[in-house]
């Protein structure tokens, strides 16, 4: 998924650590040949190539494995609570800022206006009972960027819980999951500055400050509002917490496309979650009621 992954675990067995860390490893490596969409091999590019416009004639729908179908599930939901700040169609978009990274020029409004045709949560439904997801434009494509490090997360956190070890940490690239706390607590820097008791929580971070180009004088982001089909141009760092690292992924994405106001909104109508947000333009820092991991004033 192209981050490091670190486990940390207590347990009284060494064989039974190794083992549980081999399966929460594999884990990671089978998720992602499902879910990458570098891979042109895995589940989810084959997915998508069955509805490429050059297709004459695509299928109604397909049917998808347990694991894709589960994050498939989740982004809809997502989407749909985020008014599709969250959109896993933003795909022709992020194709075109891969260029643009690249090339050091932004995308021409042609192309922009094309792949804004194929971008939107209405574009795809999906069925439960049949586990059968149904694209309803060609060219419409996934990416899973903002979700599947979180998922991947969690069901390793689950495995390593089959081995009846329940105080583990997965960190997936800054991306976090804890359980119960050891003896000396589980304390995680979130600011480069300080560390935070964390204990049975996700915490996901999105932002800017690393991850962009910069055209004609100004900073794009890597993350694409899908509404526009633009990089974010508000440096931003966002701390999401919340149960599960699902939650805390696709939230901490949605809540940087989203204005501050609109994303602690957002937010605090959900159970057991919370945001913080830094603009680092003017070090503005917005946080949810209930965020309790420092003490940093909010606007």
């Amino acid at each position: 998924m192209g981050v490091p992954v670190r486990i940390i675990l207590y347990t009284e067995s060494v064989e039974t650590a190794q083992e549980a860390t081999k399966d929460a490893f594999e884990c990671f490596r089978v998720l992602n040949k499902i879910m990458s969409d570098y891979d042109s091999e895995s589940e989810l590019s084959e997915f998508c190539a069955q509805f490429d416009s050059s297709v004459p004639n695509p299928p109604e729908a397909v049917t998808v494995s347990e694991d894709l179908f589960a994050v498939l599930k989740s982004a809809k939901h997502f989407s749909n609570i985020s008014d599709g700040a969250f959109d896993i169609t933003v795909s022709p978009f992020v194709r075109l800022w891969r260029r643009s990274r690249r090339q050091k020029e932004l995308p021409k409004q042609y192309y922009i206006d094309q792949a804004r045709k194929l971008v939107g949560n209405h574009l795809w439904t999906l069925d439960e009972p049949t586990r059968r997801i149904q694209v309803l434009k060609s060219g419409v494509k996934f990416d899973l960027g903002g979700i599947a490090k979180g998922y991947a997360i969690d069901r390793a956190f689950e495995t390593i819980q089959k081995y009846g070890i329940d105080t583990v940490l997965i960190d997936a690239g800054g991306d976090i999951r804890v359980g119960k706390a050891p003896q000396d607590g589980w304390k995680v820097n979130l600011n480069g500055k300080e560390t935070i008791p964390m204990e049975n929580i996700a915490i996901a971070t999105s932002g800017d400050r690393f991850q962009f180009v910069e055209i004609n004088g100004v900073k794009y982001s890597h993350i694409i509002d899908p509404k526009t089909g633009l990089g974010l141009t508000t440096p931003c760092t966002v701390h999401v917490a919340a149960p599960t690292a699902t939650e805390a992924d696709a939230l901490a994405s949605a809540a940087t496309v989203l204005k501050p106001e609109q994303a602690i909104a957002l937010i605090e109508t959900l159970k057991n979650v919370s945001v913080k947000i830094v603009l680092h333009q003017n070090n503005r820092i917005f946080q949810s009621q209930n965020w309790q991991f420092d003490n940093d004033s909010p606007d």
